[in-house]
């Protein structure tokens, strides 16, 4: 930090060298731009001696080089005193100019001669307010752009090299404009300054920029071949300020070098500027990486197509010999071609590191910069026409002035071209804004309204295409992918953009998905994959995963912390990094699909516990009739006695059992039994108990307690621990009218008599299945029946019943019910038949 902090010492002091000489730089200019408009100017073109010549010029005997002594006898010993002088010519403009001239012959002798020449009217034509647009665009945007950028990009990172050679590249370039100006000015010393070190930082640059070339890499001094000439230039230029500003001539010490060197300076410089497009176009052509190949690559055609022109001029005017601005050397539209063009230098680099982030100087910035650069330059475009369209009236009504249909004519048609150029300007930058950028208004809405409609959506296919298509469509991410747990790992379920669906896993145990697990979103930028705080939050083999997803940002669906997906996020199609207002919206659009997933998931559980119990009810429904054909169809008629039964299991099956059997010597059997638990095994074990009594009643015939012993082996045995059943089981003889039973822990039938005797039958011994047969042994009792008696069998689904207010029925009012109920059927009917009944 506080390396930082003395870094800025040295930028503040550049910083103020650079502003300062641009703002003199800008009044000298304005000066020298406004003096024209007067009306009047010299014969010949000058900047510190004569460039160009006119015939008059010629004909004054003035050649090129010659310098200017005194106007009309004033000494002219500035820049003010010049344009004060050249100002006067309004005042008589056929008056002739008197000039004291002063010509250094080959031999450095001075020669002093006067003359006169006639003032030249300015023809303001097309071409000349052509220059007078592109000289102001020149001096006054190109370097106020160059050196604004350069410094931005230093102070946001003042340790990176390659921050301080963009810099002196662009005051370089910055320069051009200035080159009119003495040594000895201050803006003149700014111009030789940047204009020394601007080849050698493009030569560095190009080395260096956006990695390291691999063959300075593997020969490292071979660079100094260059750099060491281009490092005495700026020494020499250095100690020229000593001489100007000081009067330490400290050059005197090392004229042959300085000459000697100047024999070869400008092929130096050039050499220099040539290997800053060979090392760009070498790297282009070999990185592997691709972000960095396309970064190369705009550079290297962009900066071409800005510098080549101008190289080919100045390199044509070495070879000529030829003196003056562009536009005295080569024909008008080819100057005009050439320096339109160096605009697009600065352009280049601004486009490449603000948009391309090929050097991190910051997201806020490089957001407006970069739409100011895109959109911004359609204002520009439509601007321009609009300046053309007033140059060609402009140049109508000068050279059409005697044919007023002409000039009207063109003048309808400039006039008529301005809506023309409005209604495509605006086409045009909506094109740009969908194109590269999000609308502010619409994006919010949209991802907002997106936000509230997935609460709704219980699917999870649709629910992923709508998320995942909207944020696409929206915020322009070519790619995007919604990735759900499979197993241990989370896998892409859809995505948009990929010709294949990415192999990616990212699994549940990693560092990435611990991050997502605590609603933190990840962003992933080119130089590592980092959280917010900047610490690496993903592991080697996740960052594999993540790239074959080319995700820039990672974002969690969850909800109270469980993880239920992952939405991963290209970089946007114009390489815009995702703003804070992006990622509240996403955030919140992450929440709600988090939340959706979770409502697909249990709608899916829900639906499957649905389908599941359909299918368990139509099994159920099945057992059911089953069970039911296992209840006694058909009453075999008992001599003496009236009987039914019935049952309603609680579940449509259940282990509740009764039976009637007609046995051999006229016999009737009654059985009655609970089975424990309920429902589809309750009723299975139910049908084991009644196929296991009817095979064995045969056999055992009135051995009651062995039918029982037997039965309990069976069922222990086919049973598991928990499942056991209450039996009752009776034998009744119509001869005798003597009722034999087993009473296997089952509730006690109660026999009722005419007189209102209650007699429980309860003989016998545990439940069925339950204990091992070896310690289990069971007795048979035996009661007479009598005419008008009441038997009743139950299970506790009877005695145990409740009310609406939970009160339990139990057998004390059941028994007290079914007395009443006697009574009356015994008055009604005083000889009734013996019945059994449940």
């Amino acid at each position: 930090m506080q390396k930082n902090r003395l870094l800025y010492i040295p930028l503040l002091v550049l910083f103020a060298f650079a502003i300062s000489a641009l703002g003199v730089h800008f009044y000298k200019f304005y000066q020298i731009q406004d003096r024209p408009l007067l009306g009047t100017a010299l014969p010949f073109t000058y900047s510190n001696g004569v460039v160009t010549l006119t015939p008059e010029a010629e004909a004054a005997g003035i050649i090129v080089g010659d310098r200017i002594e005194a106007i009309n006898g004033r000494v002219i010993d500035s820049e003010d005193s010049f344009f004060e002088e050249i100002g006067k010519l309004r005042d008589n403009e056929s008056a002739p100019i008197a000039l004291a001239m002063k010509r250094k012959s080959a031999d450095g002798e001075s020669t002093a001669y006067e003359t006169t020449v006639p003032p030249v009217k300015i023809i303001r034509d097309f071409n000349y307010y052509s220059k007078f647009i592109v000289g102001f665009v020149y001096v006054y945007v190109l370097s106020t752009f160059c050196i604004l950028l350069g410094f931005w990009v230093v102070f946001v990172r003042p340790q990176d090299p390659q921050a301080w050679l963009l810099l002196f590249v662009l005051l370089g370039l910055s320069s051009l404009s200035f080159e009119m100006y003495p040594p000895a000015s201050l803006v003149g010393a700014y111009h030789d300054f940047a204009f020394a070190i601007w080849a050698p930082a493009m030569f560095l640059f190009g080395i260096y920029f956006p990695e390291r070339w691999t063959i300075d890499r593997k020969l490292p001094w071979l660079k100094w071949i260059l750099i060491g000439p281009l490092s005495f230039q700026v020494l020499i230029t250095l100690l020229s300020f000593f001489k100007s500003f000081l009067g330490i001539n400290l050059l005197e010490h090392i004229r042959p070098l300085t000459n000697a060197y100047g024999q070869i300076a400008i092929f130096i410089n050039m050499l220099a500027i040539g290997m800053f497009f060979a090392t760009l176009g070498h790297k282009a052509g070999t990185t592997k990486a691709p972000d960095a190949r396309r970064r190369l690559k705009l550079m290297l055609y962009g900066t071409m197509v800005a510098m080549m022109p101008s190289l080919f001029i100045v390199i044509y005017r070495m070879v000529s010999g030829a003196r003056g601005s562009f536009f005295d050397v080569v024909p008008f539209w080819l100057a005009l071609i050439a320096l339109i063009a160096l605009l697009l230098f600065p352009l280049t680099l601004a486009y490449v590191i603000v948009v391309y982030r090929a050097m991190d100087v910051g997201v806020v910035i490089r957001q407006g910069l970069k739409y100011a650069l895109a959109k911004g330059g359609v204002r520009v475009l439509q601007f321009l026409s609009l300046i053309g369209v007033a140059l060609i009236i402009r140049w109508s009504i000068n050279n059409y002035g005697t044919s007023f249909a002409i000039q009207f004519a063109i003048m309808v048609a400039g006039i008529a071209m301005i809506p023309v150029i409005d209604f495509a300007a605006k086409p045009l930058g909506e094109w740009i804004d969908r194109r590269f950028f999000r609308e502010a208004y619409n994006t919010d809405q949209i991802l907002s309204d997106l936000s509230e409609n997935v609460r709704t959506m219980v699917e999870t296919r649709p629910l992923l295409e709508t998320v995942a298509a909207t944020i696409s469509e929206t915020l322009h991410v070519p790619q995007v992918a919604m990735l759900l747990k499979n197993g241990t790992s989370f896998e892409p379920a859809f995505a948009i953009g990929f010709d294949t669906p990415p192999p990616a896993a990212l699994s549940e145990k990693g560092r990435a998905v611990s991050t997502l697990s605590r609603n933190q979103h990840i962003a992933v930028y080119d130089e590592g994959y980092r959280e917010t705080t900047s610490t690496p939050m993903i592991t080697g083999d996740e960052r594999k995963q993540i790239e074959e997803l080319n995700s820039q940002l990672l974002l969690p669906l969850a909800v109270k912390g469980a993880l239920s997906g992952i939405l991963s996020l290209s970089p946007k199609q114009s390489e815009e990094p995702y703003t804070a207002s992006d990622l509240r919206l996403l955030k919140s659009v992450a929440s709600q699909t988090g939340l959706a997933l979770e409502n697909s998931r249990l709608a899916e559980a829900f639906a499957k516990e649905a389908a599941q119990k359909e299918r368990l009810n139509a099994e159920v429904d099945i057992a059911r009739e089953v069970q039911e054909r296992l209840f006694p169809q058909e009453l075999p008629p008992v001599e003496g006695i009236d009987y039914f039964g019935a049952c309603r299991p609680a579940l449509g099956v259940g282990g509740d059992y009764y039976d009637f059997l007609a046995l051999p010597g006229g016999k009737f059997g009654i059985a009655i039994g609970d089975i424990s638990g309920k429902g589809i095994g309750a009723s299975l074990m139910m049908a084991s108990l009644q196929a296991s009594l009817r095979g064995q009643s045969i056999h055992f015939k009135d051995d009651l307690a062995g039918l029982m012993s037997q039965i309990n082996a069976l069922v222990y045995e086919a049973s598991t621990s928990n499942r056991y059943a209450t039996f009752f089981y009776s034998q009744y003889d119509p001869k005798t009218r003597k009722l034999s039973y087993v009473n296997g822990g089952h509730n006690p039938p109660y026999l009722v008599r005419k007189d209102g005797e209650v007699i429980p039958l309860e003989t016998g011994g545990p439940v069925v299945g339950m204990l091992p047969p070896m310690i289990v042994e069971y007795e048979q009792g035996e009661i007479d029946l009598l005419p008008g008696d009441l038997l009743i069998g139950f299970t506790d689904g009877i005695s145990e019943a409740m009310n609406p207010k939970e009160e339990e029925w139990g057998e004390d009012a059941m028994l007290e019910c079914l007395k009443n109920r006697h009574r009356q059927t015994v008055r009604r009917d005083p000889a009734p038949h013996r019945r059994s009944r449940r």
